[in-house]
């Protein structure tokens, strides 16, 4: 069966219905130049008596802009990735831009193949959390003229605009914090260091028992993907050493629910037997018995800064003649329940 064809009310049609010219529905429209208030009325009952809503493509061929915004994150199923979405997604509507989004779930050849769709939309604009974020990949982005902010992790050699969190910093003050309370064997479950997100997490928990002079002991460190289902199978690991930690520092909430699912499995009591400490805040870290430390990092303010970043290069040509920006969001560290003194006794489930 073929498609009925769909006609849409265009700018002559309200014009017609509102007894005036073209040009004056437009500038009421856009609310430029001169016209009369009695106009304005009749143009603004028309548009909603003709349920008229403008070609953003029409609009696009105009200014040669396609008012999209490409947005690539890894993945959806993570809390803060989703967040970060949704504040991007409402700033961009604010600025008159639609949101053109999609998940790679860090898959480099996913990734490749959704960038070149993009390019396809003719997006104005990408933010991008990189899979890979080689020479190649930001080469095609360059050849195409298309403004790009990386967030939360940097590309080879900070060719584009980047906005990451203080990553070291923050691991490095949630250890030392823990570390301050009097804990020596302070477990780490980490990401893949490949991404430098991850790497500078793992830096600053190193760092930090380093700056303790605590002799390193690379079992307590557990790297590996970013799925709940690593973060219960390290934290099963850390819970089988023969001297097993009296803390664990999560480097991501995508970790979380798979330590807490282990935890409570082996009834390991928080924080009488384990600290435990996360980089990334949740709302549910709050209401959690016991709540959870956490190193929380602003979604709202990374969306803002690489929103407010993207559309300047995009509405001022000349800002693309300046070098690549570089730009660091702080973080804060939230102590809760789950971080307090070590037990001093042998743990229940050895």
């Amino acid at each position: 069966m073929t498609p009925p064809d769909r006609k849409r009310t265009g700018l002559r049609d309200v014009a017609t219905a509102a007894g005036t010219s073209v040009a004056t529905v437009s500038r009421v429209l856009n609310n430029t130049g001169y016209f009369a208030e009695q106009t304005r009325a009749r143009v603004l009952k028309a548009t909603e008596e003709l349920n008229y809503n403008p070609s953003l493509r029409a609009k696009g061929l105009r200014q040669k802009r396609s008012f999209t915004i490409g947005l690539l994150i890894p993945n959806l199923l993570n809390a803060y990735y989703t967040a970060l979405a949704d504040a991007i997604s409402q700033l961009l509507t604010k600025a008159g831009y639609q949101l053109l989004l999609s998940s790679t779930r860090d898959d480099p050849v996913l990734e490749q193949a959704t960038l070149r769709q993009m390019i396809g939309h003719d997006i104005d604009g990408l933010l991008w959390v990189p899979t890979v974020g080689d020479r190649k990949t930001v080469d095609i982005l360059l050849s195409q003229n298309i403004p790009c902010v990386s967030i939360v992790r940097r590309v080879e050699g900070d060719r584009v605009d980047t906005i990451v969190f203080e990553d070291l910093a923050g691991s490095y003050a949630a250890v030392k914090n823990l570390l301050l309370l009097g804990h020596e064997r302070i477990g780490f479950i980490g990401g893949d260091i490949s991404y430098n997100s991850n790497n500078d997490r793992w830096l600053g928990y190193s760092k930090a028992i380093k700056d303790a002079g605590l002799e390193a002991d690379a079992d307590l460190v557990k790297i590996g993907t970013v799925r709940d289902t690593w973060g219960s199978i390290a934290t099963d690991q850390l819970l089988h050493m023969k001297v097993p930690p009296t803390a664990i520092f999560a480097a991501s909430n995508a970790i979380m629910p798979g330590v807490m699912k282990m935890l409570l499995q082996y009834q390991v009591a928080i924080p009488k037997e384990m600290s435990l400490i996360c980089f990334d805040d949740l709302d549910w870290f709050t209401f959690s018995n016991p709540s959870i430390s956490a190193v929380s990092i602003s979604h709202e303010r990374i969306a803002e800064s690489a929103v407010a970043l993207l559309l300047q290069r995009i509405e001022s040509p000349e800002e693309n003649k300046r070098p690549p920006v570089l730009m660091s969001i702080s973080f804060e560290l939230l102590l809760r329940k789950s971080s307090v003194a070590p037990r001093r006794s042998l743990p229940h489930w050895k």
